[in-house]
């Protein structure tokens, strides 16, 4: 398996040595697999059938929204952490803080150590010029 990356360029106005523009590697070709083809995948590795693995996996997706919005960190093992973090207008005092000043909230992932050691050696590969 590997990751393809293309280069983009990129305007960079604050940079350092004046040029305007310079080329990033970004990733391309990305795949998706759907809650189905992750179960089925799923079901392949285990003794689970399918539709049972759909169904837990279903269930594990409606979970997630009400532990965060219960403000519950959910660890999910080696693979990581969603946590709920909120943005917000800052003020003068103390006393000024209060539910009206939050603009948003967002959910924040933190990968655990092994899946972060794993991500570690990928094979990047640049994409053919046609």
């Amino acid at each position: 398996m590997a990751v393809y990356y293309k280069p983009v360029k990129i305007k960079t106005p604050l940079s350092k040595d004046g040029k305007k523009e310079k080329y990033y590697p970004r990733a391309v070709n990305r795949k998706k697999e759907d809650l189905r083809g992750i179960a089925e995948r799923i079901s392949e590795m285990s003794t689970f059938s399918r539709s049972d693995v759909v169904g837990v996996l279903e269930a594990f997706t409606q979970l997630i929204p009400q532990l965060l919005k219960d403000n519950t960190s959910v660890e999910l093992g080696e693979l990581g952490t969603f946590s709920l973090h909120i943005s917000a207008e800052g003020v003068d005092s103390e006393e000024l803080v209060t539910r009206y000043r939050i603009k948003k909230s967002n959910i924040a992932f933190r990968p655990s150590k092994r899946l972060k050691e794993s991500m570690m050696n990928i094979d990047y590969r640049k994409v053919p010029k046609k």
